[in-house]
């Protein structure tokens, strides 16, 4: 998967958690929605590192 659509992906979740941040009045809830988003984003940038790693190798192979 191509770094744009990696930053497409993680904008998309900032957007949606910033749409239900106001909603939420618990800041356990929020807390958790916050830390879920930080985890989603670290996600989709390790499987970036890794398709970069992998090229790399196939490249050198």
């Amino acid at each position: 998967m191509s770094q744009s659509k990696h930053l497409t992906q993680a904008r998309h979740f900032a957007e949606q958690a910033e749409e239900l941040l106001p909603e939420v009045d618990d800041p356990g809830a929020k807390a958790q929605t916050l830390a879920l988003l930080a985890i989603a984003h670290a996600v989709l940038e390790t499987g970036f590192d890794i398709d970069n790693v992998r090229s790399a190798i196939e490249s050198n192979g």
